[in-house]
């Protein structure tokens, strides 16, 4: 496959003795932003952690652009290009916005960051007027976005993102995927996303995962109807 796709080829493994994914197959193609949708305890999150190295991986192998990842520590899996935004944001609440968007940076070293952050900045004219507020003093949808902009500070060949919708209102869902889509509109993305009809809406190809497997997948344009949806979720679909 080209360059800069993903790939998960017979992934499982878990936490400890607890495995939660179960030979997943997953294919992410360049430029294409991809649906991880399922039921609370399905598996997504513990996916998007095994492609981070988070989690450990007892067999089968993830490849980013034909290299694996497998294996790899987080920092190695970073400096390789992959950026993940986790659920519940992460940012550093003792760091300014600037200071936790230029450590986003470090596995680039300095070069070209200001203009990176500039454009974050850009991006998102609320956290440019609190360019020097700490981030544990940002609200919900703030830290959101400075949690994407820290991901397009590090120039990733991938970036995942876990539930961006969460707790927040629907007119600011809306802005941050708008922005999300011109940021990244070149970069092959992973969501994993609470409300379908938004993953829907901005991705072109789903995977439905229920009890760490793939239950269902196809373009996007198939799972717009609610019974087909509710059939994948089940595993009612072949």
């Amino acid at each position: 496959m080209a360059a800069e796709g993903l790939v998960l080829r017979g992934v499982t493994g878990g936490y400890g003795r607890s495995t939660v994914l179960h030979g997943i197959d997953v294919e992410v193609r360049p430029g294409q932003k991809v649906a991880i949708l399922g039921p609370n305890g399905a598996g997504k999150t513990t996916m998007l952690r095994a492609v981070s190295g988070l989690v450990a991986v007892r067999s089968g192998e993830i490849l980013l652009g034909g290299d694996t990842l497998t294996g790899l520590r987080p920092d190695e899996i970073v400096a390789r290009g992959v950026a993940h935004v986790p659920q519940g944001r992460r940012v550093f609440p003792d760091f300014t916005v600037v200071e936790n968007l230029r450590a986003a940076a470090y596995t680039r070293g300095g070069r070209d960051v200001d203009e990176d952050i500039a454009r974050v900045l850009d991006a998102f004219p609320r956290l440019a007027e609190r360019s020097g507020v700490r981030a544990g003093f940002l609200s919900g949808g703030e830290q959101q976005m400075l949690a994407i902009g820290r991901a397009v500070v590090q120039r990733p060949r991938i970036v995942m993102i876990d539930e961006m919708s969460l707790g927040l209102a629907p007119i600011l869902i809306k802005e941050l995927y708008g922005r999300f889509d011109v940021l990244f509109a070149d970069i092959p993305a992973v969501i994993v996303e609470q409300n379908p009809s938004v993953a829907l809406e901005h991705c072109s190809y789903v995977y439905v995962l229920s009890n760490g497997e793939v239950k269902a997948s196809g373009p996007a344009s198939e799972f717009t109807s609610h019974e087909r949806l509710m059939q994948a979720y089940a595993g009612a679909v072949d």
